[in-house]
């Protein structure tokens, strides 16, 4: 079947959905994954030309979460779940863990440095910059260690119980474009 057949309905180009079926962190991954395997009933045609077993397998479950979502035929999800149940018995347990928000980005690194650091100067724990903040203690303990996924509105929150301020500079002006600074 031909790229252009698969996705005949979406307005974007087989170039871009090989790149975002190649990225497990793309937000557009488990739409297309789940609409992919819902139109081809081949393996070897999606483990050869769009997503790697362990990829498959790692994300099967959201990807199935999607299918029931969008109510697409129940005998495909059935279909990709034997699929599942096989290619998962070839695979290295290590590689099946999902990939974690990691810190790969120095300026949250430091975001979360500063929080910490003005967090402790205060003598507060986790628990209550929560409390103060109005945000749970994971998303401290998840702003602290630099991870991006939590929201703009919980850093603000968090920012503001540690009378922080988020400061944006053009790149072009100085060398990081984030600072953070205490006022």
């Amino acid at each position: 079947m031909e790229d252009n057949i698969i996705f005949w309905d979406k307005k974007i180009d087989i170039n871009e959905v090989k790149m975002i079926l190649k990225d497990e962190l793309s937000p557009r991954f488990i739409e297309f994954a789940a609409l992919l395997l819902s139109r081809i009933n081949d393996p070897k045609q999606v483990f050869n030309n769009y997503l790697t077993k362990v990829m498959f397998c790692r994300n099967w479950k959201k990807i199935k979460i999607k299918m029931r979502k969008n109510k697409w035929n129940d005998n495909k999800i059935i279909f990709w779940d034997a699929v599942y149940e096989v290619a998962v018995k070839d695979i290295d347990k290590n590689s099946l863990k999902t990939k974690k928000d990691k810190v790969s980005d120095p300026e949250m690194k430091s975001i979360g440095q500063k929080i910490e650091e003005t967090r402790k100067r205060k003598r507060w724990t986790q628990k209550e910059l929560a409390n103060q903040s109005k945000v749970s203690q994971q998303t401290i303990s998840l702003a602290e260690n630099g991870h991006t996924n939590i929201s703009l509105r919980a850093l603000k929150k968090i920012t503001d119980a540690l009378s922080l301020k988020i400061y944006i500079e053009n790149e072009e002006k100085k060398l990081s474009n984030v600072d953070t600074y205490v006022y």
